[in-house]
């Protein structure tokens, strides 16, 4: 399976650490943030990659190169002036179109076997995409996931106000899509925040009677997007022994 990863962001709560590096190359454990999700990736079954750039993209690409010497296949395009998630994963149309698709964030760390729940549950029901889920006392930082009793996913807010807790049910940040979500992302309009939103295309789908299952983390997950979270990751990973 190919796999679409989000490495644009430059990191603003990193302070000094990213002036000169985007935040995916920053190194936890002697190796770059989005190297150790990769390399999980690539073990939780997927075979190659294209990866979303923008701040210094010229240092994610000297670094990983064509992916051989990692042990796969990497390509690269920079996301346009266009902000939000949706617009990341639809740069990305004409280098993952034609088969499913994974999209993750580059920054975002989770065990091997969430990788490939997700691809196992995608494979099994044969829906239209999967989202991983994990719980939070409140989803204000990211996604609220509506799961009907069906066990489908019904709806998803993004980032609703906090203490309005419409489900515990967070994003976690990694999908499998079918190939229909580059159609969806096609017709987006801008959300309130001005950003071209992921959910609100998954939310189309839905309505559409498209199916989109859940896929609930079991293990640890670790959004490192701030300088106390590198430590923590550095933590993790050597628990791991990674």
């Amino acid at each position: 399976m190919r796999a679409v990863v989000l490495a644009a962001g430059r990191g603003t709560r990193m302070g000094a650490l990213t002036e000169n590096t985007p935040k995916p190359m920053i190194l936890v454990n002697g190796k770059p943030i989005v190297e150790h999700v990769m390399r999980r990736m690539m073990a939780g079954g997927v075979t190659d990659f294209v990866l979303v750039t923008k701040y210094l993209a010229h240092k994610v690409e000297e670094y990983f190169g064509d992916g051989r010497t990692f042990g796969t296949r990497i390509e690269y395009v920079q996301q346009t002036d266009k902000y939000g998630t949706g617009a990341a994963l639809l740069a990305a149309k004409e280098l993952a179109c034609g088969e499913p698709v994974m999209m993750a964030f580059a920054d975002v760390l989770v065990e091997t076997e969430t990788y490939a729940k997700a691809i196992r549950i995608f494979n099994e029901t044969g829906g239209a995409g999967i989202i991983t889920l994990n719980w939070v006392d409140d989803p204000y930082k990211g996604g609220a996931v509506m799961v009907d009793s069906s066990g489908l996913i019904s709806d998803i807010i993004e980032k609703p106000p906090k203490g309005q807790i419409p489900s515990n049910w967070n994003s976690a940040g990694i999908f499998v899509f079918q190939n229909v979500i580059f159609d969806y992302l096609g017709r987006l309009a801008p959300s309130a925040r001005g950003e071209y939103e992921l959910p609100d295309a998954v939310n189309v789908m839905i309505a559409d009677g498209l199916e989109v299952y859940p896929s609930y983390l079991e293990g640890q997950w670790l959004d490192v997007g701030t300088v106390e979270a590198v430590a923590a990751a550095e933590e993790m990973l050597a628990r791991e022994g990674d």
